[in-house]
């Protein structure tokens, strides 16, 4: 929390460093937005029109052994589609190349270490990614962001996807067909994801070992989970805090589960997941409509019960696998859990569900047909 909070006065300080004076560059179709990025400085605006893009590709700064179609590398770069009616701006994958728009400039042990290895004020905005063989849009090490009005379309893994990062928004965007997360944000603090829409993904949105992130007035459907909230062993970040879930849809997300890398963790969510919060704590789920899912309604779990680590191995994990002090309160959860997948224990499938682990959780005013343990424990 202390390198966090470094890392948070920092971008606020170097956030207003950039030069005052900025130039638009536009990008018409036929012509290579990478050509663009390379010629701008610090602080200015590239806009690109509408067309079919698809760029020879360059080396990722921000991940080894990668190919980018359009790597940056500078503060303040605004990259900003520009759509007109029937007529998007498509960044498409050619062939080997893993990852569409990357925001970063150096690997993350680098950025972790030294704030100067980071980038700031960056936007990406109005833009159809597709393709890629991992990633939509990516940020490593990047503060003071937004990511706005971006569809990422059959990516293998991730469609939108900032780490490492703070200070920023990703809003009125649409994720589809990945294979791992819709829209991720992990390791990062002070951000709200808000206005977007997830269809089938395998997570629609997950928060991964973040703090201060509210995530709210989204859609997910069609997912096989809908809304994850997750602290991980064996990451630079060993907690999941002080986040809010509220005022989105959660809305039958009974997809096939199609995750491809085996050792992730949301290989293990089952079909039928609405809102799961895993050892995670003081996280606030309040004022969402939870419908449809047919293995569970809003869970909160802990870590090693979830996956069924033997308990000398949850012993020697670097995180606390309990949640603590979560609060579920003002939620309408109906017509969960009527179709459960096989692995998931009969007594957790219902609308709000806790498996007695962790202490401080708890539920108010909560409208719900069926709860485990009945009654829930109230809020004071």
């Amino acid at each position: 929390m202390v390198r966090m909070t470094a890392l948070l006065v920092s971008a606020l300080v170097l956030a207003f460093a950039l030069p005052a004076e900025a130039k638009t560059i536009h990008v018409h179709k036929g012509q290579s937005i990478q050509a663009a990025v390379d010629r701008a400085s610090a602080g200015d605006r590239i806009l690109v029109h509408p067309g079919v893009y698809r760029e020879e590709g360059k080396a990722c700064p921000a991940i080894s052994a990668q190919i980018c179609a359009v790597a940056i590398q500078k503060h303040g770069i605004k990259l900003i589609g520009v759509p007109s009616k029937g007529h998007p701006v498509v960044l498409r994958a050619r062939d080997g190349q893993d990852a569409g728009i990357e925001v970063g400039k150096a690997r993350t042990g680098d950025c972790l270490a030294d704030a100067s290895m980071r980038v700031h004020r960056s936007l990406i905005s109005g833009f159809t990614v597709r393709g890629f063989d991992d990633f939509g849009v990516f940020l490593l090490c990047v503060d003071h962001w937004r990511i706005t009005r971006v569809r990422a379309l059959g990516n293998g893994e991730y469609g939108t996807f900032p780490s490492h990062t703070t200070i920023g928004r990703l809003d009125h965007s649409f994720a589809s067909g990945s294979n791992d997360t819709g829209h991720y944000i992990g390791q990062s603090s002070h951000a709200r994801v808000d206005h977007n829409v997830a269809k089938d993904n395998v997570s629609g949105f997950e928060l991964e070992n973040s703090s201060r992130i509210r995530a709210d007035h989204n859609l997910a459907s069609g997912n096989t989970g809908g809304i994850l909230s997750f602290t991980l062993p064996n990451l630079d970040v060993k907690s999941n805090s002080d986040n809010r879930i509220d005022h989105n849809r959660v809305l039958n997300n009974n997809r096939k589960n199609t995750c491809i890398e085996p050792e992730d963790t949301v290989c293990a969510v089952p079909p039928g997941t609405g809102i799961l919060m895993l050892s995670v704590d003081r996280n606030r789920v309040e004022s969402n409509k939870v419908n449809g899912n047919r293995s569970y309604g809003i869970a909160v779990a802990n870590y090693c019960v979830a996956l069924g680590v033997s308990a000398e191995d949850c012993a020697a994990l670097d995180i606390d696998p309990n949640p603590d002090d979560n609060r579920v309160t003002g939620n309408t959860a109906k017509q969960n859990g009527k179709n459960p997948d096989p692995s998931v224990p009969s007594v957790f499938t219902v609308d709000l569900a806790w498996d007695l682990s962790g202490t401080g959780n708890c539920w108010a005013n909560n409208t719900a047909g069926t709860t485990f343990p009945s009654p829930l424990p109230a809020c004071p």
